[in-house]
């Protein structure tokens, strides 16, 4: 195992909180609410058994089969001819999402701070320093993931500012229609995208004693954070006006009176944009992993490919509205894909556990 890709079983749940938390932070609210309206909070709720099912079955999986490393681990289960099948898919997995992030960020620089910039130069820019930042491996990735955790922290503090200037007739009924949040579940599903990297790095931690209890663990601190800030969207501007901006939480910012800064904004895209990029890197070491290993190119050389071919599709993401058209149409099968993956060899690797000890 490459020494720059070992991480602590600390770093495992700063990496996949990173790897999730990221422009669903003020966007989210907004998609859920025109589906669900209201009780848009619950859909995040329930959406959150995605991740930790993600973790749980990665995890799962890798025990049996003696924690060998991903290609390893596949070929066990899958055969030589669909690992390889299956681990293009998880690279296009990881660039279409690093594609998404990186487009995402360029959109709302564009539409708050930086209006100077074309959103396509900031997408090249973006890049540019997510390789920088991922060329060296999981290692140094793990670090500034450790680092990013803290702005995250302050993040967490933002609705709560709010959580006593909202109007509790916002969020009443909290269900009126059952039907109406299962089917705004799909729309948290790139939110929580990210999560998947657990089934490439778990191998790659030192110490793997607890090492499930620490990823669900980060499934819960995201589905949380995602669900408090969506509740107090809802609870402080209300359904009707969230579901019809495309920052919803940017909004709440924006009216933020802090006596010490004359305008909060601009400190508050600062941080959030340090966290975008962490969670950009995290998609894009997924993606250079993956393709590493189905193409047996060096994981340097993979690194710069991808990160063109990630930057050349996030071209196409522009402008927001093209990004969360193609994103809700891509994430369910790119989650149908993941599910359907984790639980086949999730069964697999029990039947294969099984008849060995059958056979000892």
């Amino acid at each position: 195992m490459n020494k720059n890709n070992t991480i602590t079983r600390n770093q495992y749940f700063f990496v996949i909180q990173s790897a999730m938390i990221g422009i669903g932070i003020i966007t989210l609210a907004s998609g859920v609410t025109k589906k669900a309206q209201q009780s848009g909070w619950i859909a995040v709720i329930l959406a959150g058994i995605y991740p930790i099912l993600c973790v749980l079955l990665s995890y799962e999986i890798y025990k049996d089969l003696n924690f060998v490393e991903y290609t390893q681990a596949s070929e066990q289960i899958y055969g030589k001819f669909l690992t390889k099948i299956f681990t293009f898919l998880f690279s296009f997995n990881f660039i279409f999402l690093e594609a998404a992030v990186v487009s995402g960020l360029a959109n709302e620089l564009t539409f708050s701070t930086t209006k100077f910039l074309s959103p396509y130069v900031l997408i090249f820019i973006t890049s540019a320093l997510i390789y920088y930042n991922t060329v060296d491996g999981l290692k140094i990735i793990a670090r500034l993931s450790e680092l990013v955790f803290y702005l995250t922290i302050f993040i967490f503090l933002i609705p709560i500012y709010f959580i006593n200037k909202g109007d509790i007739t916002n969020v009443l009924p909290i269900v009126s229609d059952y039907g109406s949040i299962i089917k705004a579940i799909p729309t948290t599903f790139f939110a929580y995208s990210g999560v998947e990297l657990s089934i490439a790095i778990i191998p790659m931690i030192t110490n793997k004693m607890g090492t499930k209890g620490v990823g669900i663990a980060a499934c819960i601190f995201t589905t949380t954070l995602y669900t408090f800030v969506t509740f107090v969207t809802i609870l402080f501007i209300g359904w009707k006006l969230t579901s019809q901006l495309k920052y919803p939480f940017l909004y709440l910012v924006a009216t933020t009176e802090i006596p010490v800064i004359s305008n909060f904004e601009p400190l508050f895209i600062f941080i959030w944009g340090n966290k975008i990029f962490q969670t950009a890197a995290c998609m894009h070491f997924g993606a250079t992993y993956y393709f590493s290993e189905a193409t047996k190119i060096p994981y340097k050389i993979s690194c710069a490919v991808t990160c063109i071919l990630a930057a050349l599709l996030g071209l196409i993401l522009v402008p927001e509205h093209n990004r969360g058209s193609i994103t809700d149409k891509v994430m369910p099968f790119l989650v149908g894909y993941i599910i359907l993956w984790l639980i086949t060899a999730f069964l697999i690797s029990k039947f294969k556990k099984v008849k060995k000890n059958a056979k000892a």
